[in-house]
């Protein structure tokens, strides 16, 4: 069976940032009873504390009834998030200086996000040269087909939930802002 994930990516929060705007959407979502204030362990997979789910837990939902959620775990420090439901073979990114998609198979370019995505793992900067016009672009700027994956800052993974509804998703992003967002659901 496993267990089932959805994380919702604010991709344009700053690491100064991070924290005090997931504040108002926690906020939001105990004021709402979705979740409960008190984020405890065990209520996800791992180590991570999240905010176990509250009596109004429903809204956030398309059908409630495919079963009770566990936790939300609020990340607000470096990531790299994703999606193992939405890969196809090989995932492609998207150049944010010429909109050209980069090719998933190239060997090239496999090496060379491999590398940047260490780098910009451990240090929080890293660039990308798009094949196609040779520019470079920060890891976080480029976009992966289907939200594949996100680099970024801020996320909030919702464990077990059945699928969070279109609506609230677009409420959180409005909460974060009007950010660039990404939706990562995955299963391990």
């Amino acid at each position: 069976m496993g267990d089932t994930f959805q994380t919702i990516v604010d991709r344009d929060a700053s690491p100064q940032d991070a924290p005090g705007l997931a504040r108002p959407v926690v906020e939001w979502l105990v004021t709402e009873g979705i979740v409960l204030a008190e984020a405890e362990p065990g209520w996800a997979l791992g180590d991570d504390s999240a905010h176990p789910p509250g009596p109004h837990w429903h809204k956030a939902v398309n059908h409630a009834r495919w079963g009770a959620p566990e936790g939300v775990v609020v990340h607000t420090e470096r990531r790299v998030f994703y999606s193992n439901y939405n890969t196809k073979k090989g995932a492609t990114a998207i150049c944010p200086r010429c909109g050209t998609a980069a090719d998933a198979d190239d060997p090239v370019w496999s090496a060379q996000v491999s590398t940047v995505i260490e780098v910009w793992y451990e240090t929080g900067t890293a660039e990308a040269e798009c094949a196609s016009c040779a520019e470079s672009a920060p890891l976080p700027e480029w976009d992966w087909t289907d939200d594949h994956l996100a680099f970024a800052h801020l996320g909030l993974q919702f464990w077990n939930w059945p699928t969070l509804s279109e609506e609230f998703r677009a409420r959180i992003g409005e909460l974060l802002g009007g950010h660039r967002t990404a939706f990562l659901p995955g299963k391990v």
